[in-house]
């Protein structure tokens, strides 16, 4: 992969993270079409656990993204690698 996608890849990563990490806990979560029409959507929406879910799959998303950081960093040199026995 070419350096410049590595870097895309690892920014996308931690905007969707930190996006999923902040939004279900906004007021703006309950505001949407869906909700307005489906009842049982909102009932769904509106429960914590899911909220829960959504903000751990954006800690997931970040961790992924700082996992990429630290593989790219060794990529590039920048950090020398242990010497083997």
């Amino acid at each position: 992969m070419s350096r410049l996608l590595i870097i895309a890849y690892i920014v996308f990563c931690f905007e969707v993270g930190v996006f999923l990490f902040v939004f279900p806990w906004v007021s703006l979560w309950g505001k949407n079409y869906f909700l307005d029409h489906y009842p049982l959507v909102a009932n769904i929406a509106h429960n914590y656990f899911l909220r829960g879910a959504v903000s751990g799959l954006g800690l997931a998303d970040i961790w992924l993204a700082f996992y990429e950081l630290w593989r790219f960093r060794r990529e590039l040199g920048l950090v020398s690698s242990r010497p083997t026995r």
